[in-house]
């Protein structure tokens, strides 16, 4: 027996396999998706080291999808800014793939929530404890709109 009919069938099976299946996804009747950012706490404690003045501040960042429409977490970004100088002393930055590995996906279902804990030190120019932080978000929805949108929270 020829092996020519049987390829030919094999492909054949293989082209028309995914059309069994329903592939096609409705999106809501939703112009875009809107994000609410929160900080808790907030404001944020901050522990100073007596022995380094370093400040240490752990906190969780909260994402939550308000109009019904998902997407995909491009980054979330945590700096903190001396209030005197307005001058960044650090960051926290999560991309796409970083919340794969640290979260587990980086999709933001429709009405979902992401929580992520965080943590974070610096040390001051004055070495005061009292900073400004910034939470920063980039989501691009399921229709393809990017959305931003961040929180200044003070570290105390």
């Amino acid at each position: 027996m020829s092996k020519r009919p049987l390829l030919a069938l094999l492909v054949a099976g293989a082209l028309l396999a995914p059309a069994c299946g329903n592939d096609n996804v409705t999106l809501p009747d939703v112009t875009r998706a809107v994000l609410d950012l929160t900080v808790d706490p907030n404001p944020i404690p901050g522990t100073q080291n007596e022995l380094t003045l370093a400040v240490s501040a752990t906190y969780t960042i909260t994402i939550t999808e308000m109009a019904g429409l998902g997407g995909e977490v491009m980054f979330v970004s945590s700096a903190v800014y001396e209030p005197s100088t307005g001058r960044q002393v650090a960051l926290n930055y999560y991309d796409g793939a970083d919340l794969v590995v640290y979260q587990g996906g980086k999709r933001l279902e429709p009405l979902g929530t992401l929580v992520l804990p965080q943590s974070t030190g610096y040390t001051l120019s004055d070495y005061t404890k009292p900073a400004n932080l910034v939470v920063s978000v980039q989501l691009k929805d399921d229709r393809a709109n990017l959305i931003y949108t961040s929180l200044l929270v003070k570290i105390e």
